[in-house]
């Protein structure tokens, strides 16, 4: 997943990682300055938690949950680092592979910074944030704990051998998947819908 980040630094057009706004954006070439994967110290039970931390000038409509979805593919060895060269490649891949981009849950926007402007937080803002945090913390705990006692109190049922285990459904490779309009196809339908107006 590292080696598949990596290929996002630098200016990239990253049309086939964002929700295509073909009606406002013209421009989607975006430059991302770092990009680091690293793992966080929180366990649960098997599951480690991983932080991906992206450093941008800005971002497109969608875009950092697109590359962590396809970053997803790579982890779980459904797609090779290179897929990324490919869908960075837009004379290659001029049309964005159907996808589910990855949840908004876990983002977590830490900062902006701007030329010339500085922005300052108030102590009672700082305190306020703190304390908003906390509380959410904790009822995000509490459920937890409510989660695990109802499921000590499940028994697991025994295997049914008359039942056909689900198949899983077989992955289709991003660069074989049906593919969304490109950005000129988009343009050519916006225009031709401000025509008939």
């Amino acid at each position: 997943m590292q080696k598949a980040a990596f290929k996002f630094i630098g200016e990239h057009d990253f049309r086939n990682f964002c929700k295509m706004d073909a009606a406002n954006v013209s421009n989607y070439k975006r430059y991302i300055t770092d990009f680091n994967i690293s793992a966080c110290d929180q366990r649960s039970n098997h599951d480690e938690l991983w932080s991906m931390n992206i450093r941008g000038s800005a971002f497109l409509w969608h875009q950092v949950r697109c590359m962590a979805a396809v970053l997803f593919f790579v982890g779980q060895g459904l797609e090779s680092p290179c897929v990324v060269d490919s869908l960075l490649d837009i004379t290659k891949t001029p049309r964005k592979p159907q996808y589910t981009m990855a949840p908004e849950l876990p983002l977590i926007l830490r900062s902006c910074l701007f030329d010339g402007v500085s922005f300052m937080c108030s102590s009672d803002a700082s305190q306020a944030l703190i304390e908003h945090l906390k509380d959410e913390h904790h009822q995000y705990m509490l459920q937890a704990a409510i989660f695990d006692e109802a499921l000590t109190c499940l028994s697991i049922p025994e295997p049914n051998p008359l039942e056909h285990p689900k198949k899983k459904r077989k992955h289709i490779p991003l660069l074989s998947r049906e593919a969304e309009p490109s950005y000129e196809e988009r343009r050519a339908r916006v225009k031709a819908k401000s025509a008939n107006v």
